[in-house]
């Protein structure tokens, strides 16, 4: 038995002995009581003759009492069964003034003593621990310790949203014969792959808030299908998507995989350039579409994925994009492959660029000319612009060797619908292991130089290399074969002219500049509008023109180019300010006034 316990009886023994049975009977008969001798009240008074007695002595059964309390601590403390080791101390207490400290004893028997880092402040502080602990106390009858989980407010939650479940969806009946005609004409837009996405997002907030909740399911996955194909990614087209997405969550109407992986795109893609805000938003919507819905991702989510990551410099992230889908044994696809091209590219790894050509082409993956330029463009990042040159030396002579093959795509629709047979039809037939097929597609695919060829071809030889004999080259080439030119191999040109042109046996010469603006110009007022101002292509003009020309010729460009140029605010704002600054003052003045 311990000796708390022994102490306990002991005392318990001694109170019980000493109690009188004057309080009974006085509750029992007060009358009787009443003629008794009164009996003095417990509390405890304090008179003058107290003072002036000397201090009472402590009887003997006390003094035995604390004998053998201070007995007992001792032979606990040497014993080496019990004995305690402290190894530091990180706050000690300052010397105090008083020698005896009255011992308080605890009601929780198996209270732990601990070193305290922090001292209690005010003695309100001590008081009020002292009260939740006898608060705790009141049921703690065999003093278990209690385990103690974390705290609510830190727990994350992880549980899954109630509109990933099924896809039971019914359209709620309308309120009125207006908002039928609306849907009726949503559903007829949706089948016209051409329907403006402005035309079908205005009637479709047309239909009170939240609106899928009267499409019918397949309305709502041919609508965010058909928001989801854009041929660039911007803010609008980011907002229109997300918005659906936000009501069907409002409405819990289950979001497939594919919608997903579109969310992701749209987040990290729609400001063209990728920073850490765009790559921590489109992690966010990952983590909540693989946390919180429990849709796990495919390939194509960590293409996507893997593609931002590299685009924004986080080159770790998209080697984590790697390992994670290795640990899920998702296989690579050629628009991977393509995307790992690039990355190579980015790292100046010219050996990995070569290595995944090779495991595209050993993987059974039909190579194009999407392909192909990935791989010139990788090369010339990669600091290997001859070895870029002979790839597109081969891609000519491949394209001359073949009898049928398909015609360049000339839309980007056509372009992706191409790039997605090729991929998933080469798939199936690797898988199903028909060479025959597989050769035909092979043979059928398009390997010939395209407009993204000879711009990254004229790229290179304006910005970089210098060679002006090389564009000019390259431009007639392009003229002679029918391939239509992008306003950016005029942009890129106009570039060398600005880094290259204004110096003394130079071959950016002032009249092949002059040659180069009036075919752009004339492509401009054709309205073919492939070719169109905007306010980089007007800037880097009027850079070109002040560098190999007067500063009279370049206030002219400035007038050929108002012409045919209606600017917005922003834009017209935006060119003033490089053409103040390009022009002397008084010139400037001159010629507008």
């Amino acid at each position: 038995m311990s000796l708390f316990r022994t102490l306990d009886r002991t005392t318990c023994s001694t109170v019980v002995s000493n109690i009188a049975p004057g309080p009974l009977l006085t509750f029992l008969c007060p009358v009787i009581c009443s003629k008794r001798r009164p009996i003095h009240s417990a509390r405890r008074v304090f008179r003058q003759s107290a003072v002036n007695l000397p201090p009472r002595s402590l009887s003997a059964a006390s003094g035995h009492m604390d004998n053998l309390f201070i007995q007992a601590l001792a032979k606990a403390a040497s014993c080496k069964r019990h004995a305690k080791q402290i190894s530091t101390l990180r706050e000690v207490e300052p010397y105090s003034t008083t020698y005896h400290k009255p011992r308080r004893k605890s009601i929780v028997h198996n209270e732990s003593r601990e070193f305290k880092t922090k001292a209690f402040r005010s003695p309100f502080k001590k008081i009020k621990q002292l009260a939740k602990d006898e608060l705790k106390a009141l049921v703690d009858y065999y003093g278990i310790q209690l385990e103690t989980g974390p705290d609510d407010s830190f727990v994350e939650d992880d549980g899954l949203q109630i509109w990933n479940v099924g896809d039971t969806h019914e359209p709620w009946p309308v309120h009125g014969e207006i908002h039928k005609t609306y849907i009726e004409k949503l559903e007829a837009l949706l089948k016209n792959e051409e329907s403006s996405h402005n035309e079908i997002y205005s009637l479709y907030k047309l239909l009170p808030s939240p609106g899928v909740v009267y499409l019918r399911t397949t309305t709502i996955r041919a609508l965010l299908h058909h928001l989801s194909v854009v041929e660039k990614a911007n803010e609008v087209s980011m907002q229109r998507f997300l918005s659906i997405l936000d009501d069907m969550k409002t409405a819990h109407i289950h979001i497939i995989r594919s919608e997903w992986t579109s969310a992701i795109y749209f987040a990290g893609r729609f400001m063209g350039k990728i920073s850490a805000s765009e790559v921590e938003s489109a992690l966010y919507i990952w983590k909540e579409m693989e946390k919180r819905a429990g849709v796990n991702g495919s390939s194509i989510t960590f293409n996507v994925l893997f593609d931002i990551a590299v685009k924004a410099g986080k080159f770790i992230l998209a080697e984590m994009f790697l390992k994670e889908m290795e640990a899920r044994k998702l296989k690579i696809h050629r628009h991977f492959r393509t995307s790992l091209l690039y990355y190579h590219g980015v790292r100046q790894n010219g050996n990995g660029v070569r290595k995944t050509y090779q495991d595209l082409v050993t993987a059974g993956d039909v190579v194009d000319t999407a392909v192909l330029n990935a791989v010139i463009a990788a090369l010339f990042r990669a600091g290997e612009p001859a070895a870029a040159e002979h790839v597109f030396e081969r891609m000519k002579k491949l394209h001359a060797s073949k009898s049928h093959p398909l015609p360049p795509p000339g839309h980007w629709r056509e372009a992706r619908k191409l790039a997605l047979k090729l991929t998933w039809d080469g798939q199936c037939l690797t898988k199903a292991e028909d060479t025959v097929d597989k050769q035909q597609l092979q043979d059928a695919a398009p390997i010939a130089p395209d407009t993204r060829t000879y711009g990254l071809l004229i790229r290179h030889h304006a910005r970089t290399a210098g060679n002006i004999d090389r564009v000019s080259e390259l431009f007639q080439e392009m003229q002679y074969n029918d391939i239509p030119v992008d306003g950016t191999v005029f942009i890129v040109i106009l570039h060398g002219f600005n880094s290259f042109g204004g110096v003394r046996y130079s071959s950016w010469t002032r009249d092949r500049l002059e040659r180069v603006w009036a075919g752009m110009l004339k492509s401009v007022e054709s309205g073919d509008g492939k070719i169109y101002f905007s306010a980089m292509a007007v800037v880097s003009a009027l850079k070109a023109f002040r560098k190999c020309t007067d500063a009279q010729r370049t206030l002219r460009a400035w007038e050929e180019v108002r012409k045919v140029w209606e600017p917005k605010t922003e834009e017209l704002e935006v060119v003033m300010r490089v053409l103040r600054r390009l022009v002397p003052e008084g010139e400037f003045l001159k010629k507008t006034l």
